[in-house]
Protein backbone atom coordinates (compact mmCIF):
# COMPACT_ATOMS: atom_id res chain seq x y z
CA UNK A 1 0.00 0.00 0.00
CA UNK A 2 1.40 3.27 -0.81
CA UNK A 3 1.40 5.54 2.11
CA UNK A 4 1.15 9.34 1.19
CA UNK A 5 1.60 12.26 3.37
CA UNK A 6 -0.81 15.39 2.99
CA UNK A 7 0.45 19.04 2.85
CA UNK A 8 -2.01 21.33 3.42
CA UNK A 9 -1.44 24.90 4.79
CA UNK A 10 -2.63 25.41 8.16
CA UNK A 11 -1.07 28.42 9.95
CA UNK A 12 -3.52 31.48 9.76
CA UNK A 13 -7.20 30.15 9.43
CA UNK A 14 -6.40 26.80 11.61
CA UNK A 15 -9.96 25.30 11.67
CA UNK A 16 -10.62 25.72 8.14
CA UNK A 17 -7.51 24.50 6.90
CA UNK A 18 -7.83 21.21 8.89
CA UNK A 19 -11.31 20.98 7.75
CA UNK A 20 -10.01 21.26 4.16
CA UNK A 21 -7.40 18.97 4.38
CA UNK A 22 -10.05 16.19 5.92
CA UNK A 23 -12.02 16.83 2.77
CA UNK A 24 -8.86 16.54 0.35
CA UNK A 25 -7.98 13.20 2.35
CA UNK A 26 -11.11 11.64 2.12
CA UNK A 27 -11.14 12.47 -1.82
CA UNK A 28 -7.60 10.74 -2.56
CA UNK A 29 -9.24 7.92 -0.62
CA UNK A 30 -12.08 7.49 -3.12
CA UNK A 31 -10.14 8.10 -6.06
CA UNK A 32 -7.12 5.98 -4.66
CA UNK A 33 -8.50 3.26 -2.10
CA UNK A 34 -4.91 1.71 -2.28
CA UNK A 35 -3.50 4.65 -0.62
CA UNK A 36 -3.03 5.03 3.00
CA UNK A 37 -3.33 8.80 3.53
CA UNK A 38 -1.51 10.52 5.92
CA UNK A 39 -2.29 13.65 7.52
CA UNK A 40 -0.29 15.39 9.94
CA UNK A 41 -2.67 18.11 10.68
CA UNK A 42 -5.17 15.46 12.49
CA UNK A 43 -2.04 13.62 13.71
CA UNK A 44 -0.42 16.22 15.98
CA UNK A 45 -3.75 17.80 16.99
CA UNK A 46 -2.38 17.35 20.40
CA UNK A 47 0.69 19.17 19.46
CA UNK A 48 -0.67 22.75 20.80
CA UNK A 49 -2.04 21.65 24.07
CA UNK A 50 1.47 20.01 24.80
CA UNK A 51 3.25 23.58 24.35
CA UNK A 52 5.27 22.78 21.29
CA UNK A 53 7.14 25.59 19.06
CA UNK A 54 5.92 25.85 15.29
CA UNK A 55 9.40 24.46 14.33
CA UNK A 56 8.92 21.44 16.89
CA UNK A 57 5.84 20.53 15.34
CA UNK A 58 7.18 21.17 11.75
CA UNK A 59 10.20 19.16 12.47
CA UNK A 60 7.88 15.98 13.44
CA UNK A 61 5.76 16.42 10.34
CA UNK A 62 8.88 15.95 7.96
CA UNK A 63 9.74 12.86 9.84
CA UNK A 64 6.05 11.67 9.20
CA UNK A 65 6.55 12.38 5.60
CA UNK A 66 9.88 11.29 5.56
CA UNK A 67 7.91 7.59 5.87
CA UNK A 68 5.72 7.63 3.28
CA UNK A 69 6.08 7.21 -0.38
CA UNK A 70 5.18 10.39 -1.55
CA UNK A 71 3.64 13.95 -1.04
CA UNK A 72 0.56 15.09 -2.09
CA UNK A 73 0.85 18.98 -2.49
CA UNK A 74 -2.30 21.08 -1.70
CA UNK A 75 -3.94 24.08 -3.10
CA UNK A 76 -1.85 27.05 -1.52
CA UNK A 77 1.23 25.05 -0.49
CA UNK A 78 3.83 27.74 -2.18
CA UNK A 79 2.22 30.26 0.33
CA UNK A 80 2.78 28.12 2.99
CA UNK A 81 6.28 28.02 5.10
CA UNK A 82 5.74 24.83 6.22
CA UNK A 83 4.38 23.35 3.07
CA UNK A 84 7.33 24.78 1.68
CA UNK A 85 9.48 23.06 3.76
CA UNK A 86 8.17 19.85 3.57
CA UNK A 87 8.14 20.27 -0.53
CA UNK A 88 11.89 21.14 -0.01
CA UNK A 89 12.93 18.03 2.07
CA UNK A 90 10.67 16.02 -0.61
CA UNK A 91 12.64 16.98 -2.84
CA UNK A 92 15.88 16.19 -1.66
CA UNK A 93 15.17 12.77 -0.44
CA UNK A 94 14.13 11.80 -3.48
CA UNK A 95 10.74 11.21 -2.73
CA UNK A 96 7.40 11.55 -6.03
CA UNK A 97 6.12 14.84 -5.22
CA UNK A 98 2.38 15.07 -6.07
CA UNK A 99 0.28 18.65 -6.83
CA UNK A 100 -3.65 19.04 -6.44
Amino acid sequence: MKKVYVSHPYTGNETENKYDAQCVCAELKETHPDWCIVNPLDTFDWADSAHLTYDEILEMCIDLMLMCDAVYMCIGWDDSKGCRAERERAVMMGMEVLYE
